[in-house]
């Protein structure tokens, strides 16, 4: 894993979620080496695809455009591979930022559609000067994450309602080796139990939170918009001067919290476009 973080942040082209790549990496899905594939030339990473089932995604990487079909190949027959596997059907998306706009005739060429429901855009704001200390409402109080592992992983999947993420994901991310704990933050009530989180990552002098959300019972108490700004603050004190979040095109509340003035304040600068395809069992 680490030789393959060093080749996709030395020729990033192709993939699209660079600052919180370590996040991407310790992911559950890619302890199954099938989900994995490099492509090597004289002992050199040339390419790396990897089938990441939390996001139905396939991330790339490639030093040569010439490489960009056979990844893409590879990661549809990976996909049927886990259709016929599960006896149900399996969706990929393959998402394409304008700078690479012409790897979408690869992606057309095996079958996948341009999907706007599974779009994202990409947002960005300055983080100069650094944001000052957010206040919170009365009995929350924020407190470092620490190696709270499970109370993280439980949080997550019931803001989410999802179980993709798990505990032995969580662990192995707290080992990698850009992982920076004062990023990471939880909310907590007046007894102590965490209702919202922020996970900052910092690469360079850029930052993204990823993930944020906040418990179901305790939403629309401002609870996201304070987590996310104490995050940002964190990303900047950390050295980010910018930061970026990728929100799904038709995720209106997420979209409102990250760009209204009073909220995040973010920019669209570009759009992740969704090349899709179902992959039967048959």
């Amino acid at each position: 894993m680490q030789r393959i973080a060093d080749f996709i942040y030395a020729h990033p082209n192709g993939f699209t979620n660079l600052v919180d790549l370590p996040y991407r990496l310790t992911s559950w899905s890619l302890q199954d080496a099938r989900n994995v594939r490099i492509w090597e030339s004289a002992g050199q990473i040339r390419a790396v695809g990897m089938v990441q089932l939390p996001w139905l995604a396939l991330d790339y990487a490639c030093a040569t455009e010439a490489l960009v079909p056979e990844v893409f190949a590879w990661g549809a027959e990976r996909a049927s591979a886990i259709a016929r596997e599960r006896g149900d059907e399996f969706w990929l998306g393959i998402y394409i930022s304008p700078h690479n706009a012409a790897h979408s005739a690869y992606a057309k060429a095996l079958g996948f559609q341009l999907d706007d429901e599974w779009a994202q855009i990409h947002l960005e704001r300055d983080l100069n000067p650094h944001l000052p200390a957010v206040d919170l409402p009365d009995g929350f109080t924020f407190r470092p994450m620490g190696g709270q592992v499970d109370a993280y992983v439980e949080l997550h999947q019931t803001a989410f309602g999802s179980k993709n993420m798990r505990v032995d994901w969580r662990a192995r991310t707290l080992t990698a080796p850009e992982y920076r704990p004062e990023l990471d933050l939880f909310i907590v009530d007046a007894a102590d139990r965490p209702v919202a989180f922020s996970i900052g990552w910092l690469h360079d002098d850029k930052g993204q939170i990823e993930p944020l959300g906040v418990h179901p019972d305790y939403q629309r108490l401002g609870l996201g918009r304070a987590v996310l700004l104490e995050g940002l603050r964190r990303l900047g004190v950390a050295g980010a001067t910018r930061a970026h979040i990728h929100v799904y095109k038709h995720n209106d509340p997420a979209l409102a919290l990250y760009q209204l003035p009073d909220n995040g304040n973010f920019r669209p600068e570009y759009e992740l476009s969704a090349y899709v395809r179902a992959f039967t069992m048959l």
